[in-house]
């Protein structure tokens, strides 16, 4: 019996700044009713939605680790993630910028219907792994990124607050993509209170 031979290959998209960003503002929010539909598997691949959820968990424990806020998970992200995943695992290309040019950056523009400040990206493919061990291809993933420089750059920054991921399998082929984001912060009606009242000057 051939023994199978697990390889893998990651690459990051390095942070980058949008901001200010006409790029990320041509996209407006849907109304609810017309929230994207949930991206559908091509024939033969599979989602590894607990390999998606687990990898998101061993992210936030290493971000704990070094004192940082956890990200939490955003379904729209995790839809473009599995749709790159996807196109990269049925194209069977691996790059950071699709076969038609489109760069990451381009792509959670086009495709991530929310306003955003900074976005990055780590993939990763390998060959050799059994999708339905779980715990340990999504330690494989996550422990690979965290021995590699620019991924850990990615999974340890403090300007991103939202993740998502997407793990795509066809037989012993698996593609993963996270996309990471970081949204403007939000005030509550007495924080914005407080802040206006901060930056107008004393009159006394």
């Amino acid at each position: 019996m051939l023994k199978l031979i697990k390889i893998g290959i990651l690459a990051a998209g390095l942070l980058t700044f949008c901001f200010p960003a006409p790029l990320v503002d041509r996209v407006p929010s849907p109304p609810a009713a017309q929230k994207p539909k949930p991206v559908l598997p091509p024939p033969g691949v599979k989602h590894l939605t607990k390999v998606e959820d687990l990898v998101l968990e061993l992210t936030n424990q290493a971000r704990r680790v070094k004192g940082l806020p956890p990200l939490s998970m955003d379904e729209d992200l995790r839809r473009v993630a599995r749709a790159y995943s996807d196109d990269m695992l049925v194209r069977r290309f691996f790059d950071h910028t699709n076969p038609e040019g489109v760069s990451f950056d381009e792509r959670i523009s086009d495709h991530y219907p929310h306003r955003f400040h900074v976005v990055g990206e780590n993939i990763w493919s390998a060959f050799g792994y059994n999708p339905r061990k779980t715990q340990q291809v999504a330690q494989e993933i996550v422990d690979s990124w965290m021995n590699s420089p620019g991924h850990r750059e990615n999974l340890l920054s403090p300007h991103y607050t939202h993740l998502g991921v997407g793990v795509s399998s066809r037989q012993d082929k698996i593609l993963a993509t996270q996309e990471f984001v970081g949204k403007p912060k939000t005030f509550g009606f007495r924080e914005l209170i407080t802040l206006i009242k901060s930056r107008v000057p004393s009159s006394s």
